[in-house]
């Protein structure tokens, strides 16, 4: 990969990365601008799946309610891996950037091919077209997030005990072995009318670009 060295010096950890890495610091701000449209999208749809799901679970026996409550899982699948993904890029950028503050080549030559791996990784999940047919593209979803990672996994939705605490998480491999081994059910219904609505993106920025690193 060519690198672009500036003449000016890096301060912050975001400068190091724009000194010695600008495309990569492109690739994933840019990646990051696609993941914060996709949450806006869900944050405004969500509401209006909802108020399709079925009320009990004896309308599950309808393929129309079934179908209903595959996309809001679907959604709230969506929104939970934009923010892994997000979390991912975070963890990535970060670490490369303090290699460099830090002069160590070594873990700067893993952490750029890392970054590189995942980015590479994105490339091949079609964030565009994520959110048609939702139902469908729930079970398309199992192997689009394995591009990124190997039996990739994260909290979708919480699970509430009965005083309203939570007590447990719904992660996306949970879900998609439940509708496998039980199909739709009255617990993944349950759950899922319960679980509360993201209001606003969880994407912020790729490193803290507003920490001083290093004085000249």
């Amino acid at each position: 990969m060519l690198v672009i060295r500036k003449t000016s010096n890096p301060y912050t950890l975001r400068d190091f990365l724009e000194n010695d890495y600008p495309e990569l610091l492109e690739a994933a701000e840019s990646m990051c601008v696609v993941l914060t449209d996709l949450q806006n999208a869900i944050v405004e749809l969500l509401p209006l799946s909802k108020r399709l799901l079925p009320s009990d679970v004896k309308q599950l026996a309808h393929i129309e309610k079934q179908a209903n409550l595959m996309v809001y899982i679907c959604h709230h699948s969506l929104f939970a891996f934009a923010d892994k993904v997000y979390t991912i890029l975070n963890k990535q950028c970060t670490a490369l950037a303090e290699a460099l503050n830090s002069n160590r080549q070594a873990d700067e030559a893993v952490a750029v091919a890392d970054l590189e791996k995942t980015l590479q990784s994105l490339t091949n999940i079609p964030f565009d077209k994520l959110l048609d047919n939702s139902a469908a593209c729930l079970l398309k979803f199992v192997v689009f997030k394995d591009y990124l990672q190997t039996r990739l996994d994260f909290n979708v939705i919480p699970i509430f005990n009965d005083t309203g605490k939570i007590q447990a998480h719904w992660t996306f491999r949970d879900i998609i072995g439940q509708i496998t081994g039980n199909g739709l059910d009255e617990r993944l219904l349950k759950d899922f009318i319960n679980a509360p609505f993201p209001n606003a993106p969880t994407i912020g920025k790729v490193v803290d670009d507003e920490t001083l690193k290093r004085m000249y």
